[in-house]
């Protein structure tokens, strides 16, 4: 089967075998160990999300569910899952005892259920009995005569494994600097245990990459650290999803080399198919790159897996306005407003496509609230660029004066004081800052052509932004 006719079988069928892995229980004594509880459940998610013709809902969707004691219909109605597995986790010293049980929703039936009291040093076979004993149900009961899986163990060494997990559990909080700062220290320990450990080089990658792209880190100390610690994964294990996962962003976001990400993604795709974040991240790339019906396709089956998806949901409203799908996209940033309101990125998609619409004082509301949620060049930018389309001169370039000052101590592109004078009608300031975001590599720009498209046309367009889109291509 090709990668588009798997593709096509996974968006397509009508009533795929799907399941919710629910967090495991942390029964030890040490709070600390939230950690290898909450590891154990991800590295299940997993193994399982290769498996082919199985639907497996995304870590951030069933972590949603953490410490809720909802009926577990709820949980897979809300999940559109037909399967949970739930279970426990208890570690005394270098003893481990799991338990895990398989569930069919519709009827709350148990179809399996296992104990296992091992030793730690055996955490990977424990978690192949798990996956593969799943699977087996799965196959006998639903899927008919698949082949059975195999499955990747990325070390050997213990003591790497669980350093690993430390960095992932701090890496999927998408919060601010220290937390990356912290995921970035525990893989770091985790190479020192196993030098060959490529998939925490992946994890290095992955968090550098971020910290670039939300303005934390400037590129030139963020992304030569992202390409070294990508090219180390791939020189040791050219196998990890993970791994062109991060190339792939960096070819879109950084170097604009279309070709190269999509060969990229396309090879992430092949090795892990059932990825929300990797959809995601691909219909992204499809809205860049003008297949608008892709981008919608695969955004739908990113929010399928990962409903409650902060970051899947925010990116699901940027495809939506590149598609110029704008009432939808209001729609999205409404949905995570209310997901989580203190999440900035709601508010954020919400304002910019009420600036598209010229309802200006709803935007203004909005955006004011990301502002206060995050301040940073990303929110102060799209507050200027409000006031200056709707007339407040004044107040747009008392935003730039802010970004100047703030420019002292955090990132603020050029991208953002350039399309701030480009809302006042100054042209000529911001081609100036427009330039420099396009020398300097800026991912805003790759956005340009849909800002100039909705909101910088009519009066506001200038000729030389037409040849600023032409030499950013897409």
């Amino acid at each position: 089967m090709s990668l588009s006719e798997k593709n096509t079988f996974v968006t397509q069928s009508s009533s795929p075998v799907s399941i919710a892995v629910l967090p495991f229980l942390n029964l030890s004594n040490d709070i600390e160990q939230e950690y290898f509880s909450d590891g154990v459940t991800e590295e299940i998610i997993n193994v399982l999300s290769h498996t082919p013709n199985l639907k497996v809902a995304g870590r951030t969707s069933s972590f949603r569910f953490k410490g809720d004691n909802q009926d577990l219909r709820q949980i897979g109605e809300q999940l559109n899952v037909d399967h949970i597995l739930e279970g426990s986790v208890r570690k005394s010293g270098n003893r481990l005892r799991i338990t895990a049980q398989l569930v069919k929703v519709a009827d709350g039936y148990h179809l399996w259920s296992e104990k296992y009291d091992k030793e730690l040093e055996d955490i990977f076979d424990i978690q192949d009995e798990i996956a593969q004993a799943i699977l087996r149900e799965i196959k006998v009961q639903l899927l008919g005569d698949e082949p059975e899986n195999t499955f990747k163990r990325y070390t050997n060494n213990s003591t790497a494994y669980e350093l690993y997990l430390h960095g992932r559990y701090y890496h999927n909080k998408f919060a601010g600097l220290d937390e990356y700062n912290k995921a970035i220290g525990y893989f770091e320990s985790a190479i020192e245990m196993d030098p060959e450990y490529a998939i925490a080089y992946a994890g290095i990658a992955s968090c550098y990459l971020n910290m670039w792209f939300y303005r934390h880190l400037p590129d030139t100390y963020a992304l030569p650290l992202m390409k070294q610690a990508t090219e180390r994964a791939l020189s040791l294990d050219s196998g990890i999803a993970e791994s062109y996962l991060a190339l792939a962003r960096m070819q879109l976001l950084y170097q604009r080399d279309f070709a190269g990400a999509s060969a990229s993604f396309k090879k992430a795709l092949e090795l892990n198919w059932n990825t929300a974040e990797l959809h995601s991240q691909y219909g992204l790339y499809c809205g860049l790159t003008g297949n608008y019906a892709r981008a919608e396709e695969e955004t739908s089956l990113a929010l399928s897996l990962e409903p409650f998806s902060l970051i899947n949901n925010f990116y699901a409203g940027y495809v939506y306005w590149i598609t110029e799908n704008f009432e939808k996209a209001i729609a999205q940033g409404r949905k995570l407003v209310a997901l989580e309101p203190t999440f900035w990125g709601g508010h954020m998609i919400v304002g910019l496509n009420l600036i598209t619409l010229q309802n200006y004082p709803e935007a203004q509301e909005s955006l004011e609230t990301a502002l206060e949620i995050n301040y940073n060049g990303i929110t102060l930018s799209a507050c200027g660029a409000l006031f200056g389309l709707s007339g407040e001169t004044e107040s747009a370039l008392d935003i730039v004066t802010q970004m100047t000052s703030l420019s002292k101590t955090q990132v603020v592109s050029n991208y953002d004081m350039g399309i701030v004078y480009a809302s006042t009608g100054d042209a000529d300031t911001a081609m100036g800052y427009f330039e420099a975001a396009i020398s300097q590599h800026e991912s805003p720009m790759l956005f340009f052509k849909y800002i100039v498209r909705d909101w910088l046309s009519g009066e506001l367009y200038d000729e030389r932004y037409g040849a600023l889109i032409s030499q950013i291509g897409g």
